[in-house]
């Protein structure tokens, strides 16, 4: 079964077992007000027999004579007339003609009133488990055969539940059909309201399947179907993007890998068909072979690194790391680069300030930074390192160099994989795209400000050590 009939059936169960609930509700009510309305009848029906009967005993009437003119009233009436003594037990009663066969009413001591000093309304049950309402009033003691007689009682069968049903039964099935179309109209509203969305959602993940990241979900209807879509509309979105990359990715790595394959495919050629015949064009072509090599097993081991990272697989730990000796570290590293390009480290690092991480992976950050800011800056041009605290919490470091500087269209992207930055500055790669990976697994953040003709610099944010 569909969603949708699954969803209309269920409201449709839901709605009958509503209505039953309320028509059994309705009938329990009524049970009350049913007996309420007959007590007050059957009263009625006592007090003129009660009036008519005080007035025949005044009148001197025989027993007999009374006993005929209440047994016309049981009839009348279709009621049972009791006779009670002083301890509420049946002195006479007479039961209605209309009943056939007869049935006497016959109960256990103690049930029917005694005592009475005004008059009473209730009900008993008979041994024989019927339920009778009545109505009871005192009379005055009589003399011969009724000389025990003490109340007056009329009874009446109570009605059952279903008769009592049936009093308003046309009213309430009407309610409860007009009732069950409007909620059905209902139902197949919010059915509605629910399965389609779904069904967008089904067409939007059909069209993704195929390749259409565009297709987004227009937001509308109840709050969490409008959330749903949100979520379902940035997933698409992420994973276009991750398409996207995967195929830049995939370019790039061709790209970049195709160098030094060529190289050496190049050179390895020349040894394999003689045209390296020399010993001095055979160790050049070796050399060039190696140092290609090399850099093609750099480069794939950097990959590797970088998609460890992303794969939330990098290993930070938690050792406590000074940023100024690292920092001291680094610049001593890089001290004689700087020197063959004329260039000078001035290293502005006096406070003592400790992260939690792991000391390598930062100095491979600020190592990539450095050979960054070398590579880039003019003859004579200063490299400036400097680390400060940073809104108490955290420690910046900040990597300066003197070089042209990065055009501002193409800031946003010099973390990317193999992003090269065009123009006279060099850096081509995955040496940033790893450098923020490693910061971003220490919770901090690493971001570049630069003008074209100015310079780059390079900030890092760490978050200090909580003692």
């Amino acid at each position: 079964m569909s969603l949708k009939w699954s969803l209309f059936v269920s409201y449709i169960a839901v709605i009958l077992v509503t209505l039953v609930v309320v028509a059994l509700g309705s009938t329990l009510l009524a049970r009350g007000y049913v007996d309420k309305l007959s007590l007050a009848r059957l009263d009625d029906m006592t007090r003129p027999i009660y009036v008519q009967i005080v007035g025949l005993i005044r009148g001197n009437v025989t027993p007999q004579q009374l006993l005929n003119t209440l047994q016309e009233q049981a009839d009348k009436n279709n009621a049972y007339v009791l006779l009670l003594d002083g301890e509420g037990n049946i002195e006479r009663q007479l039961v209605p003609q209309q009943l056939e066969p007869l049935s006497p009413i016959t109960v256990a001591s103690g049930i029917l009133p005694v005592g009475l000093t005004t008059s009473e309304q209730g009900k008993f049950t008979t041994t024989d488990g019927r339920v009778f309402l009545f109505s009871a009033y005192r009379l005055a003691r009589q003399t011969g055969q009724l000389n025990k007689v003490e109340t007056l009682v009329l009874a009446t069968i109570r009605p059952g539940t279903f008769s009592v049903l049936r009093t308003f039964i046309n009213p309430l099935l009407i309610a409860a059909g007009i009732a069950l179309v409007v909620s059905l109209l209902m139902a197949v509203f919010f059915a509605r309201s629910v399965y389609r969305p779904l069904i967008n959602f089904n067409k939007a993940a059909r069209q993704i399947s195929k390749g259409d990241y565009s297709h987004r979900i227009e937001t509308k209807g109840p709050r969490e179907i409008q959330e749903l879509a949100d979520n379902f509309n940035l997933m698409t979105q992420d994973v276009e993007q991750s398409h996207l990359r995967l195929r830049h990715f995939v370019a790039d790595v061709s790209h970049e890998l195709r160098s030094p394959l060529t190289s050496i495919q190049g050179f390895a050629q020349a040894l394999i068909d003689g045209t390296a015949s020399d010993e001095e064009t055979k160790l050049k072509a070796a050399k060039i072979i190696n140092e290609e090599a090399n850099r093609l097993k750099r480069q794939v081991d950097e990959l590797l690194e970088l998609s460890r990272m992303q794969s939330n697989q990098l290993q930070i730990g938690n050792e406590t790391v000074n940023i100024k000796e690292v920092l001291e570290h680094c610049s001593e590293v890089y001290e004689v680069q700087a020197k063959q390009n004329m260039n000078t480290i001035e290293l502005n690092a006096l406070l003592d300030l400790t992260v939690t991480g792991n000391t390598d992976r930062l100095e491979q950050v600020f190592n990539n930074l450095i050979d960054n800011a070398i590579k880039n800056s003019p003859t004579g041009g200063k490299i400036k390192i400097t680390s400060t605290p940073f809104q108490d919490k955290f420690a910046q470091i900040i990597v300066a160099d003197e070089g042209p500087g990065i055009p501002g269209d193409q800031i946003p992207y010099v973390f990317e994989r193999f992003y090269q930055v065009t123009g006279s500055r060099t850096g081509v790669g995955l040496g940033l795209a790893i450098a923020r990976e490693i910061v971003v697994a220490h919770h901090g953040s690493i971001e570049v400000n630069s003008l074209p003709g100015e310079g780059a610099r390079f900030m890092v944010i760490l978050p200090l050590k909580q003692d």
